[in-house]
């Protein structure tokens, strides 16, 4: 994320964006161990475009989509719930229903770079890189899609992870564990996120999209930072803005 955050930043979370997230009243096993239920308390506005997030880690050590416990991750948002989001030359534009736009984030500065040709493993059967991405539609809760050649690739760990479920597309066709399945209903909204140093973020470019239930709040301020090498407190970036 630099550089908006530097390593030795201390930051600040408002867990009130998008709602607390009452964790403790999930199952309590060991941390290590993916818990994929959890209760979340209204917050006072949802997220936007640009927000700064702190969420669970969702592909740590596996292929599969689940909350890490033990690791998170900081990102900017840069699609929300209803975007159809492409990556042009390295820029991020959105459509939606108010209409085509670019956001505008430190993430847009990695025009001409080595990334033009690698192709994350997992949009690679749809021939898109790190900078010709998409489009890719980002789901609403309770919206349901129908499921084709191209979208399940976006949407197949998705549906597994809301189903508990094995996806397979064959002639044409989708199935769940076996049985045909040619829409889903997606059971809440999900986010597209990236790093602002995006030659090298680990983001959504790789792993695809967010659950809401990963999000832990939004990173509102540096509230102290300590300068790794030299150990001495970097007093400029005290209560600076994320």
């Amino acid at each position: 994320m630099q550089p908006t955050i530097l390593p030795g930043d201390h930051i600040l979370i408002n867990k009130l964006v998008p709602g607390p997230r009452m964790d403790w009243l999930c199952n309590t096993e060991i941390a290590s161990v993916n818990r994929d239920n959890s209760y979340r308390i209204s917050g006072y506005r949802p997220i936007t475009h640009a927000d700064v997030l702190v969420f669970n880690a969702p592909y740590h050590g596996s292929g599969k989509l689940a909350k890490n416990w033990e690791i998170y991750y900081i990102k900017r948002c840069m699609g929300i719930p209803g975007d159809t989001l492409s990556i042009v030359k390295g820029i991020y534009g959105i459509r939606n229903s108010e209409g085509s736009f670019e956001v505008t984030t430190p993430a847009n500065k990695f025009i001409d770079t080595p990334m033009d040709n690698e192709k994350p493993g997992m949009f690679e059967a749809l021939d898109w890189t790190l900078t010709s991405f998409g489009p890719v539609y980002i789901p609403r809760k309770e919206e349901m899609i129908r499921l084709d050649s191209i979208n399940i690739h976006v949407y197949r760990n998705l549906i597994e992870y809301e189903t508990g479920g094995q996806v397979s597309f064959s002639e044409g066709r989708c199935y769940l564990d076996g049985k045909p399945y040619p829409y889903h209903t997606f059971t809440q909204n999900y986010y597209f996120m990236a790093g602002d140093y995006a030659i090298d973020s680990q983001d959504s470019r790789y792993w695809g999209l967010l659950p809401e239930d990963h999000i832990v709040g939004k990173a509102t301020y540096v509230w102290r930072s300590i300068d790794p090498d030299t150990k001495k407190y970097r007093f400029d970036r005290f209560l600076k803005p994320l």
